[in-house]
């Protein structure tokens, strides 16, 4: 069986809007896990679907506070380099809309202030200093979602990420993160949630909004 492995990259950002391109693409059950994404295969354009900027910076800037309900954790270690730290992920919401899914978590360690490395949730781009790496899997559609990519005209080799910055400290305190991902099947009501050095969070359940 082949689970989909989905991105979304913006078109070019002008002042009123945002154009969107979503790219899908295949990969199997046995290929590399988190952050492990194949080429691209096929592609489809919104249309005529645009978002003001109000309504992407609401999308992808809200703070990264999440609730009080801890819905899943795992214990594992912060992929750093050179040495990798122990630390534990709490997902404290995933709220799903027709348009996109909001997934937030504190990564925490136990007790002494470590600085992960930049390629600790990003192998690919750690200059753009995000967590891009993270996914969830919807069960329902069989599909593996990263969060959105935007990319400017002015700016085409470069991209950002609807996705938290990667942490500079992590302490016992917790470091709240977040990403936006594409929209979930309607009839999902549990998640997965991976994050790179970490188990799957798993029977996360899902908030409608």
């Amino acid at each position: 069986m082949k689970r989909r492995t989905w991105g979304v990259v913006a078109g070019a950002v002008a002042a009123v809007g945002v154009g969107l391109v979503v790219l899908a693409s295949c990969s199997p059950d046995d290929e590399p896990g988190p952050g492990a994404t194949s080429t691209a295969s096929e592609s489809s354009s919104t249309g005529g679907d645009t978002w003001t900027r109000a309504e992407l910076q609401e999308l992808v800037f809200e703070g990264d506070v999440g609730t009080s309900t801890v819905l899943g954790s795992v214990a594992g270690e912060i992929p750093s380099r050179p040495t990798p730290f122990p630390a534990e992920i709490d997902v404290t919401e995933v709220s799903a809309g027709s348009e996109s899914t909001l997934v937030r978590f504190t990564l925490r360690n136990d007790g002494e202030e470590v600085s992960p490395s930049l390629e600790s949730f990003n192998r690919r781009t750690p200059l753009t200093k995000d967590i891009r790496d993270i996914a969830i899997v919807d069960p329902t559609l069989g599909a593996r979602l990263q969060p959105f990519l935007g990319v400017q005209a002015s700016a085409p080799d470069t991209s950002w990420c609807t996705c938290a910055d990667s942490p500079k400290q992590v302490t016992d305190a917790g470091q709240l993160l977040s990403g936006t991902f594409p929209p979930l099947d309607p009839g999902t009501t549990t998640i997965t949630v991976e994050i790179p050095g970490f188990p799957p969070v798993e029977d996360v359940p899902v908030t409608r909004r």
